[in-house]
């Protein structure tokens, strides 16, 4: 019977049992393992996302280049923050024992990564769509949170992708009393997305931009608090949401160079602090997203299959 050796994580932290679990299977040389097989075990494993990283073929000249492929558990993914995060950890820091610098590769395209102390940092790629074509209205808005409709309106409702086919309903709360408002449920958030980008992921972002020195952040700092909720699902931590809010931060407020703090997963007892700096264009587009944060390792095993 066939087998893959895996590890689990938990990223975006540096403490076991806190931050975003990931499951990552390796791929040995030559192996070959069926999509359809690849979705099976992410559905054992029944984490937010599973990573299959392909070990390199033997006399392969670029030692710090992998292949990753991303799944849900009902569906593969062309990008996701965390298992960049967490794949970079460990590819660098104990495949690569502890390598400076490297590069993955997914669906969405090459990941540019660096290691140092402990921290991954990864130049993500980007398509930033700020949806436009219909609005996300305060009553849909009621339809998913009911309890909100009692609290003061949300500051904004922007609809963003920050690539294609993973979409993001980003609502600005007024306090972190209003956001422990949040629950999940069964209803899924929907939204009619612009043509060409209705497709994918949609999952509901909820955050609140927290005062620095009793006012709202300058350009050189900005620490918000979040949550990701899609129906019952509430995900502890989510960097490509956090990489979506931020470029729609840094390009609303027309911030040059802008970096964030996202903390994230606070209400459901596992802390995850997600690093992500901006940078724009002299006319305002997005140059460069950088995303960041630690993983630690937390269980290994093997995953025999069929």
């Amino acid at each position: 019977m066939p087998s893959l050796s895996f590890v689990t994580v938990d990223v975006f932290t540096t403490t076991r049992f806190a931050g975003n679990p990931l499951a990552i299977v390796r791929i040995p040389e030559a192996g070959h393992v069926s999509t359809e097989q690849m979705q099976i075990i992410a559905c054992e494993f029944n984490l937010s996302e599973t990573v299959f990283l392909y070990e390199r073929l033997a006399g392969d000249q670029r030692e710090t280049e992998w292949r990753f492929r991303i799944f849900m558990t009902s569906a593969e993914l062309p990008f996701a923050g965390h298992p960049t995060i967490g794949t970079a950890c460990y590819a660098l820091g104990t495949l690569a024992g502890n390598a400076s610098s490297g590069k993955l590769v997914c669906n969405a395209g090459p990941i540019g990564i660096q290691y140092s102390n402990a921290v991954a940092r990864a130049s993500i790629p980007h398509n930033v769509h700020i949806h436009n074509e219909f609005k996300f209205t305060t009553e849909q808005l009621y339809e998913l949170q009911p309890a909100l409709a009692n609290l003061k309106k949300p500051h904004a409702i922007t609809v963003v992708s920050p690539v294609k086919s993973m979409n993001f309903i980003m609502i600005e709360l007024d306090s972190l009393e209003d956001l422990a408002q949040v629950t999940t449920s069964g209803v899924k958030p929907r939204a009619k997305l612009d043509a060409g980008w209705d497709t994918g992921f949609i999952g509901s972002y909820f955050y609140v931009v927290m005062p620095q020195d009793g006012q709202r952040p300058g350009p050189k700092r900005h620490s918000v608090r979040t949550r990701m909720i899609e129906g019952t699902l509430e995900d502890p931590a989510t960097g490509s949401a956090a990489c979506g809010l931020c470029a729609y931060l840094a390009m609303e407020g027309q911030l040059k160079n802008a970096s964030f703090l996202i903390t994230q997963g606070v209400e459901m007892g596992r802390r995850s602090e997600i690093g992500v700096a901006v940078t724009l264009t002299d006319l305002g587009a997005i140059d460069k997203i950088e995303l960041s944060g630690s993983a630690v390792k937390v269980m290994e095993g093997t995953v025999h299959y069929d």
